[in-house]
């Protein structure tokens, strides 16, 4: 019941009352957003070269640029690596790919497996990102049951 009174005197322009007043302009200005923290990863190099052109000042940081850009593919601002035989990776940021990795390794899909079949294991799934068999690796490491149960490399 009180909805609707509300609603009434909502629709209704004057002055009701001495105790409510209906405000058609908001009552602050809006507020300007800046992103801040935004931090430079192994991406960012590639993004600006693919849409800006921009090339660092070191020739070797230029000859590794265009060998790493050379099987990445840009989509709707997206970095997707492409393979031969493979479908296009999509490139993880450092926090992304930590996610993935324990999504992967605990998660639904997970089974603890070792740290070679886990980097297989990202890959299928369709996850890229340039560390990713050394962070597999010490990913796996961290845990002591799995490192306890682990078949022993003869």
């Amino acid at each position: 019941m009180e909805a609707g009174v509300l609603a009434k005197i909502a629709s209704t322009e004057e002055l009701v009352g001495d105790q409510i007043k209906i405000q058609y302009i908001p009552s602050i200005d809006v507020l300007d957003v800046n992103q801040i923290g935004r931090v430079a990863n192994w991406t960012t190099p590639i993004m600006s070269y693919l849409k800006d052109k921009f090339l660092p000042e070191d020739k070797d940081e230029v000859r590794m640029l265009r060998v790493r850009v050379a099987k990445i593919v840009v989509m709707d601002e997206v970095l997707y690596k492409s393979g031969f035989s493979q479908p296009y990776l999509r490139c993880l940021t450092p926090d992304e790919s930590h996610y993935v990795l324990r999504d992967v390794y605990k998660g639904a899909c997970g089974n603890h497996s070792g740290a070679r079949f886990l980097f297989h294991k990202i890959v299928h799934v369709g996850y890229y990102w340039l560390s990713m068999q050394a962070n597999a690796k010490a990913y796996f490491k961290v845990f002591d049951k799995c490192q306890r149960y682990n078949n022993i490399p003869r």
